[in-house]
Order: structure tokens, then C-alpha cells, then sequence
């Protein structure tokens, strides 16, 4: 697939608009895998490395605003309606309460874009706010996988895998909850 990626890429080089056009749509589906790519192709200097940034941000946040537009009107839908009145509540109220972060969060853990924006958009969470969340952490995590792979080369693809992405994000995760769970342990008698 990244073959693929570079080749079209490659291939669009001498036309900025095209090359602009191809990375911006590619990145609705391939979002980290174009990035990477890009970034590629622009350390080996064969593509204009502010084109395909602009290209790369402006994609990420369309297609992730998309997806919030999309939940919402999937939340108007009687499919949905009825879901949501079978469950319990739990998820909805999650999302509800810490709906921005779990966006925020979303942008650095593999897989979990999409039922993150469609369902922020299903409880209708605050649109701007969202986009604002949205366009920082696009800001700090596409332009940051296009420059080390613009300084790594190919060997990005050796390491970068959902796999390594995954692992990285759980050991965060554990860090980040680890003084939690501290605390809620309670002292055991002796």
C-alpha cells in the first residue's frame, strides 16, 4: 500500500496542484500512511515539503470534521434514535463529559478516530470546540510524522507499524493512569 503511496506521489511531483489535491484526498483514508510518505518523498527532495504539509493539516481536518458532521446527522437518524434509547446511557454520558478530550486523545491512538468523531457528533458536542481540538492536535501530530519521516527516510516503515503505534499509546495511557490507580488502593492492613 505505501508503495503505492509513494509511487502516486512520486508520479504528481511536477504538478503542485494535482499533488495538492491527491494528499489532501488521500488523507481521509490513509492519513498517517500519506504522511509518512509525503515525508519520504520530500526528505529525498522530490516533492515540495510546504505543499504537502498544507495538504496533509488541510485533509486531516476536513475528513475529521466530516466525521463529526456525519455523526451528527447520524444522531438525527430513527436507526440511531432507537439505539441510543436501547442502551444504557453510559457511553453517551462519557462522550457527553469528556467528549473534547476523548478527541483529543483519538488523533495519537490508532483506530479510534472514527468512533470517536461519529459518536461526538451523535451527542452533539460542541462543533467549534470540537474543530478547535480537531485543528490543534492536527497541528501537532501530522506536520510531526511528515518531518520525522522527511528526516528518517524509509526506515519510519520499519518501525512505525499499528502495532508499535498501539504499544506506545497503552504505555501513555498507563502512565497517565498509574497515579490514579495509586491512589485508589487502599492501605492494607497488616
Amino acid at each position: 500500500m505505501t508503495d503505492w503511496i509513494l509511487q502516486l506521489l512520486a508520479d504528481l511531483a511536477d504538478t503542485p496542484a494535482l499533488l495538492f489535491v491527491a494528499v489532501f484526498l488521500l488523507t481521509f483514508a490513509l492519513e498517517d500512511a500519506v504522511a509518512v510518505a509525503a515525508g519520504i518523498l520530500a526528505g529525498r527532495m522530490a516533492i515540495d515539503p510546504v505543499v504537502t504539509v498544507a495538504a496533509l493539516v488541510g485533509g486531516t481536518v476536513a475528513g475529521d470534521l466530516a466525521l463529526l458532521a456525519a455523526g451528527r446527522w447520524l444522531g438525527e437518524t430513527r436507526f440511531v434514535t432507537r439505539f441510543r434509547a436501547m442502551g444504557s446511557g453510559r457511553v453517551e454520558a462519557g462522550l457527553r463529559r469528556q467528549g473534547l478530550l476523548m478527541i483529543a486523545v483519538a488523533r495519537f491512538v490508532p483506530g479510534t478516530r472514527l468512533p470517536v468523531f461519529l459518536g461526538s457528533g451523535v451527542v452533539r458536542t460542541p462543533f467549534l470546540r470540537s474543530a478547535l481540538v480537531i485543528a490543534a492536535t492536527t497541528l501537532l501530530w501530522t506536520p510531526g510524522l511528515f518531518w520525522l519521516s522527511f528526516g528518517a527516510g524509509a526506515h519510519v516503515f520499519a518501525v512505525l507499524t499499528p502495532g508499535t503505534l498501539l504499544a506506545a499509546a497503552t504505555l501513555i495511557g498507563f502512565v497517565l493512569l498509574l497515579p490514579r490507580m495509586v491512589r485508589s488502593l487502599t492501605p492494607l492492613a497488616l
